[in-house]
């Protein structure tokens, strides 16, 4: 049963594509209740019963063997296989994959774009997104990592207006940028490894002799999908002009392939890389607190989130970069990390959700619905839930080895996420507002359920998450959580205080804020002087190539005297003797005279 579930978890979503790509070949025009069917909504449930059976306890009364699938069919021999770590990420991703395709179903109905394209990428994404968890072969985690992103780029542009192709050409820039510098990374290290699989890139990064430029092309390449400062434009521009269910997914589940990517390839756990890591939790911490300033200063819910997933996943990669530079504070982070992981995944896809809900609240009473937002919020700034308990069983590890100095890094960074969900919850109160007008269109039965199923489960995530035998989650004290809710109250202040002064003294602070996609302005900005330098570059080079063109003419031209020569010579090398004799004949005839 195991091993026809690995197959199918990938299969499954392609299987239901194909009638899907049948109907665009047609031109069928796209109906709602055609693409977004039955067994449409049905594509990631292997994923799903594959988490569960394994997390369940059943799983350990059968062979070690079954949680693993080889296909030495495939061109490069697959192997895919469900670990502790995998298993997470895996309940995670299909979760959320599911309650946001829900979710979809509901929200395109009336919608005018194309849904048969839109039904079909979804389930190439998906597809792509759930073979990189299992893959443990570097072809299969590649080809998943790649059909997710070019895939995902489809989403990205549903709208098809200006800004979202705007948006679309960065996300594509940065996707290749990403995906040429993996791909290095990944070929460089598999060259060196005794086996092409995942865990084995990590025992040979691990090695005193690995070059530091295949460790550089890793940590970049996966660092573009989860956010690593200036690398990170892309998600604040994507976000907003994706379609709700597909921005949920896209900042819930894809940005952790990247976090994937570095757990499975960087030697975590087998050696210290105190450089790496230092420099890795710095980036981290970087993206954490930029992040929070420059998305506080947003006018879109949307675009709010998606500087909070930066900041979120700042957080997580500076605690990955902490256990890069010491090997013996990583066993102490990893169920943290995958609590994180989880936590993070689906209260943020709750969150993105109630963009939706908060523009067609439906029929929802004001206090429910208030009520409703609050509890992810709450639960992300870690005051309640699954957000309390993951920022507890972190900073426990930390405590351990006395890494104070971190902590308090990330206690501010604490506080910039309560800031990050007040300026959201603000703008949704707005979005209510505008909402509440007769001329809008009620929430549909579909989104609100895959919403209400979301809420709870993030939550309530460690209670059911399925962690290592290792984890032991316990509840802080009294004193403790106190001093877990102090960044909650620092930040609630601090969003109190900027609210009354932006009131009282600047109402029009928002024409001088940073705007969403930040640094890509710079970039963008310099596209006119790189294209000139560029040209003034290849200018020289075909002038370069003109003058090498001309010297072979020239060449050509004396080649044909230089073989005579050389056989003249050849001719007096052979006839040395008689050369020389008359030679002596010559002299002897100028002496006589």
């Amino acid at each position: 049963m195991t091993s026809l579930l690995l197959l199918l978890t990938p299969l499954w979503p392609l299987l239901l594509a194909l009638p899907l790509v049948l109907r665009l070949l047609q031109s069928e025009p796209a109906a709602s209740q055609q693409a977004f069917n039955a067994l449409w909504l049905s594509a990631p449930l292997p994923a799903l019963l594959l988490a569960l059976y394994l997390g369940s306890g059943l799983f350990e009364t059968a062979a070690n063997s079954s949680q693993q699938l080889l296909l030495p069919g495939l061109l490069l021999g697959g192997h895919w296989l469900v670990d502790e770590v995998r298993l997470v990420f895996l309940l995670m991703t299909s979760l959320l994959w599911l309650l946001a395709g829900i979710y979809a179903r509901g929200y395109m109905q009336g919608k005018p774009a194309a849904l048969n394209a839109f039904a079909l990428l979804w389930l190439l994404t998906q597809s792509g997104n759930l073979l990189l968890i299992l893959a443990e072969d570097v072809a299969s985690f590649y080809l998943g990592f790649a059909l997710m992103t070019f895939a995902g780029y489809g989403l990205v542009i549903h709208q098809r207006t200006s800004e979202a192709l705007q948006a679309g050409r960065i996300y594509l820039v940065l996707a290749v940028l990403g995906e040429a510098l993996m791909l290095a990374g990944l070929l460089g290290t598999t060259a060196r490894s005794a086996t092409p699989t995942m865990s084995q890139l990590a025992i040979t990064l691990a090695e005193p002799d690995a070059p530091l430029w295949l460790l550089t092309c890793l940590l970049l390449g996966f660092g573009v999908k989860a956010g690593l400062p200036f690398l990170h434009v892309w998600l604040p521009l994507a976000h907003p002009v994706a379609p709700t269910p597909a921005s949920a997914v896209l900042s819930g589940a894809m940005i952790k392939a990247g976090l994937l990517g570095w757990w499975l390839v960087l030697p975590l756990g087998l050696t210290s890389l105190p450089q790496t890591g230092h420099l890795l939790t710095t980036a981290g911490l970087l993206a954490a607190l930029a992040a929070a300033l420059i998305g506080i200063m947003q006018s879109r819910a949307k675009s709010v989130l998606a500087y909070s997933s930066i900041s979120q996943m700042g957080m997580i990669t500076a605690l990955l970069g902490a256990g890069l530079a010491d090997q013996h504070l990583w066993p102490l982070l990893v169920p943290a990390l995958l609590l994180f992981v989880a936590h993070h995944g689906l209260n943020k896809g709750s969150l993105f959700l109630a963009v939706g809900i908060s523009q067609h609240p439906g029929r929802l009473p004001l206090p429910l619905l208030v009520l409703l937002l609050l509890l992810p919020a709450l639960a992300l700034t870690g005051l309640l839930g699954s957000g309390l308990m993951t920022k507890w069983e972190a900073k426990s590890g930390l405590y351990q080895l006395e890494y104070t100095g971190l902590i308090n890094w990330l206690t501010l960074a604490a506080a910039g996420t309560t800031l990050l969900m007040a300026r959201y919850l603000w703008l949704l109160w707005q979005e209510y507002k505008t909402a509440s007008q007769p001329d809008q269109h009620q929430s549909n039965p579909w989104m609100l359920t895959g919403w209400l199923i979301l809420l709870p489960l993030g939550l309530l995530v460690p209670w059911w998450l399925p962690l290592p035998d290792q984890a032991q989650l316990l509840w802080p004290d009294p004193q403790n959580f106190l001093q877990l809710a102090l960044p909650v109250m620092l930040g609630s202040l601090l969003a109190l205080a900027g609210g009354w002064l932006i009131g009282r003294f600047s109402k029009d602070w928002q024409s001088r804020a940073i705007p969403g996609g930040d640094l890509v302005w710079i970039y963008l900005s310099l596209q006119q002087p790189l294209q000139h330098l560029g040209q003034k570059l290849l200018s020289a080079l075909q002038q370069a190539q003109q003058q090498v063109l001309q010297l072979a003419h020239s060449l050509s031209l004396i080649w044909p005297l230089l073989l005579r020569l050389t056989d003249r010579e050849s001719l007096l090398r052979r006839e040395a003797a008689l050369t020389f004799a008359l030679l002596l004949v010559v002299l002897a005839g100028l002496l006589l005279l």
